[in-house]
């Protein structure tokens, strides 16, 4: 994500476990345009459950990236 930032690519960034608040966005620089679209799911109680992600789910039903809705 941070590369393809970097080289002024269109993005579409999954959030999970962690969100974009958290500061892990991608960063286009001081004077270019975003050209990204979060997609995250909106409104689930356990979500953020890290800064920077588990490899499992506490919860043990990993909904933060199973109901995500891609365009």
């Amino acid at each position: 994500m941070h590369i393809a930032a970097a080289l002024q690519k269109e993005l579409l960034v999954l959030w999970g476990n962690t969100i974009p608040d958290f500061g892990m966005y991608p960063f286009y620089g001081y004077n270019h345009q975003e050209k990204h679209k979060n997609l995250q799911v909106d409104g689930l109680s356990c979500r953020p459950c890290s800064k920077l992600g588990y490899d499992h789910c506490p919860k043990g039903h990993f909904r933060c990236m199973m109901d995500i809705k891609i365009p």
